[in-house]
């Protein structure tokens, strides 16, 4: 089994990701599907685009020497250590750790989340489905599994894991569970609270958004970054240019006070 260089001894290394990164090299046509869907997924990543069905044959094969040739390698058609290194590389830079310096728990939230939007995540294979899908979802994927909380639960374990300190509120992928555990405990700001100028002041950077959908469901959850007069700035996964709840990336983006209720630590 072999990890991709560059990854440092405390990188933020779950089992789940460590299965997806160590992984059993060469890879070419004839190994066993799973191993050939990774392939397929890093070259589609990496702007080589083809039908990710965990069939190493011919188009895959072609599309590894299309990635060798532009990376000035060896071509050969087999997917081995250099190419690990490279493609893998997004996902290392990711879960390397952040110097603390000193740095809150609020701060390294937001310093994670920037380090991960840097390498632009996204669904590749379908809907909420690829290895970055997996990264921040415990390892599963699929039409079920919106990946906003895992984004965000994912990125505060990071930061928690880089700090020393315990999680601030149980993980969940589910967003109206975040707010039931948030509203017991204490940590829920409504939108209410967060109107006047003075309620801002509560709401830190690391601090939690969610989406109202209505009195009793809310739809999306990110990270804040900076919360300003009339709007806010986000991290968030599973999104899209619309704002939506089952979008396709991870970015940064500004919403508005209205529909929004928070979590703060």
């Amino acid at each position: 089994m072999t990890l991709p260089s560059g990854l440092a001894a405390n990188a933020y290394l779950p089992n789940h990701v460590k299965t997806e990164l160590d992984l059993a090299l060469p890879i070419a046509a004839g190994n066993p599907r799973k191993l050939a869907k990774l392939v397929q997924e890093r070259l589609h990543l990496a702007g080589h685009n083809l039908k990710i069905d965990g069939d190493f044959g011919p188009a895959t094969t072609q599309q590894v020497k299309n990635f060798q040739q532009k990376a000035g390698l060896a071509i050969s058609g087999t997917y081995a250590k250099s190419e690990h290194d490279l493609l893998a590389a997004p996902f290392v830079k990711a879960i390397n750790p952040i110097a603390a310096g000193g740095k809150s728990l609020s701060t390294m939230i937001v310093a994670v989340a920037r380090q991960h939007i840097k390498q632009s995540p996204l669904e590749v294979g379908g809907d909420n489905r690829g290895p970055w899908v997996r990264l921040y979802m415990d390892g599963n994927e699929g039409e079920e599994w919106k990946w906003c909380a895992g984004f965000c639960f994912f990125l505060i374990e990071q930061a928690c894991d880089i700090l020393g300190q315990p999680l601030p509120m149980a993980k969940s992928f589910t967003v109206d569970t975040i707010v039931d555990r948030a509203k017991s405990s204490g940590k829920f700001y409504s939108e209410l609270k967060a109107r006047p100028a003075a309620g801002k002041g509560k709401i830190a950077p690391g601090s939690l958004f969610v989406v109202r959908a209505s009195d009793s469901h809310w739809s999306h959850v990110g990270i804040v970054t900076q919360a300003d007069k009339d709007s806010f700035g986000t991290c968030e996964g599973n999104t899209n240019d619309d704002g939506s709840s089952n979008g396709f990336e991870a970015t940064e983006r500004v919403r508005g006070y209205k529909s929004k209720d928070f979590v703060i630590w």
